[in-house]
């Protein structure tokens, strides 16, 4: 299972007022952005050679959810216009204290989960390239931006709320290895906006 969201910090005049994003969307919580980055600190970078192990999922399991782990992941944009030259980051985060599993000794569980993340990052390559695509000139970028991070925001959770679905929260093992090749497949494709 997967809970998406992402932290948005614009500075310069980008968007006024500041943007309040969507944190924890699956729960529907909203939360501004500043105040999720602070409960958020520990984060974990994605990272071809790091994978996740059952030791960076520290939070409470909840007991109420029938799915047996959730993985917390970000997309944490930087944007900044100076002296009318338009910068951003685009980071694919884990949380730690937001992740959790019921069943710790599961290596097909930690995959499936892994594939979540990879799947994120996926969606941070897209967004680089297409925040690329909008230039470097500031001038018109308020609402291409706006509308550029939701789009890709909805994308995001949309295909991974396809991929649970299609393989069965990894339970469809055929479907599941499926994915696995078409996200390292895309990952490739994508290697220039890592």
């Amino acid at each position: 299972m997967f809970i998406a969201s992402f932290f948005l910090s614009l500075w310069a005049g980008l968007i006024a007022p500041a943007v309040a994003t969507p944190t924890a969307a699956a729960s529907g919580n909203n939360t501004s952005a500043k105040s999720a980055e602070v409960k958020n600190s520990e984060k974990i970078n994605w990272s071809a050679t790091r994978r996740l192990t059952w030791e960076d999922f520290k939070g409470a399991p909840e007991t109420t959810n029938p799915h047996h782990a959730l993985t917390a992941a970000n997309l944490a944009v930087d944007a900044k216009c100076n002296s009318n030259n338009f910068t951003y980051e685009v980071k694919c985060v884990f949380l730690p204290e937001e992740s959790w599993s019921k069943n710790k000794k599961s290596p097909s569980l930690l995959y499936h989960e892994q594939l979540h993340f990879d799947l994120t990052e996926v969606h941070a390559r897209l967004l680089r390239k297409k925040l690329k695509e909008l230039g470097t000139s500031c001038g018109n970028l308020k609402g291409n931006l706006n509308n550029t991070v939701s789009a890709a925001f909805k994308t995001w959770k949309d295909e991974q709320d396809l991929f649970d679905k299609s393989c069965s929260h990894g339970l469809n093992k055929e479907e599941e290895a499926a994915w696995a090749q078409h996200i390292e497949q895309r990952l490739n494709e994508l290697q220039s906006y890592k």
